[in-house]
């Protein structure tokens, strides 16, 4: 059976942690392909997490940083829309 929407949530911030794996990871995958809302979390999580790791230790992220985040959540709206 595969996980639903609440659960892949929890799993999408795991994932990034400590990535998944086995049957749970196929799972997380699998609902991931049918699920657009599911996927376009996934991505605006993975770009925060990226976001932050990339800051280091600065209190701001440097404008060319911050045009890159505006961009990618740009992308993932862009295919949301397109998803619809």
């Amino acid at each position: 059976m595969l996980p639903n929407c609440k659960q892949v949530a929890e799993q999408v911030s795991e994932n990034i942690d400590q990535p998944l794996t086995g049957m749970r990871w196929l799972k997380f995958k699998w609902h991931l392909l049918l699920c657009a809302y599911c996927r376009r979390y996934n991505k605006q999580l993975v770009i925060s997490s990226k976001t932050v790791e990339s800051m280091g230790d600065e209190l701001q992220p440097s404008q060319v940083l911050r045009e890159n985040v505006t961009r990618s959540y740009q992308e993932i709206h862009c295919e949301h829309k397109h998803d619809n």
